[in-house]
């Protein structure tokens, strides 16, 4: 129920900017690697899939995005899995509704996915890592898709957060963004 409430909120929002938009979700159930269809325009022929995460906790709580840590390390199965726009809608209030939405791009997930889950599994505290641990499901959290830079607790690495300094708060205009 919390995720078609996500999934709801966000194709509101790209019908209000124009783009003409359908829940996959509503006739597919759990359709793999998209929730939603948008059209650019009413008379166009551009069509792109889009991935809708939603979550009510803090920004610092982890959203699992679908797959396992170690395919979140793996650069080439990210190219091959995240091939359009993710928008991450967090609700903080139902009654009355609030909510934020964070777009990125495709290109910029992959960014944060890669670059957090390669520093989690082999750099956060220096130790082998584990097949239990590359098999754990992989999240990100609203703090890091901010642009929260993240320190070890165990060892002087850091996670130097490709999202540092990127707005994506509110900007639908990412869903049409080439890279």
């Amino acid at each position: 129920m919390k995720c078609a409430i996500g999934e709801q909120l966000a194709c509101v929002n790209l019908i209000a900017h124009g783009w003409p938009t359908v829940n996959v979700n509503s006739t597919i159930d759990n359709f793999k690697g998209i929730d939603l269809l948008c059209q650019h325009k009413i008379d166009s022929n551009e069509i792109i899939g889009i991935q809708v995460k939603t979550t009510f906790r803090g920004e610092n709580a982890s959203i699992t995005i679908g797959m396992n840590c170690m395919q979140a390390s793996n650069l080439e199965y990210l190219k091959k899995s995240i091939t359009g726009p993710w928008v991450f809608v967090h609700v903080k209030e139902l009654v009355p509704l609030k909510a934020n939405f964070y777009i990125l791009t495709a290109k910029q997930m992959i960014d944060l996915v890669y670059g957090l889950h390669h520093w989690y599994l082999y750099a956060w505290e220096r130790r082998p890592c584990t097949e239990s641990l590359k098999k754990a499901p992989a999240g990100i959290s609203i703090a890091h898709i901010k642009g929260k830079q993240d320190v070890s607790r165990f060892s002087e690495t850091h996670f130097n957060n490709p999202m540092h300094g990127i707005d994506t708060l509110d900007r639908w205009d990412n869903i049409w963004m080439k890279e």
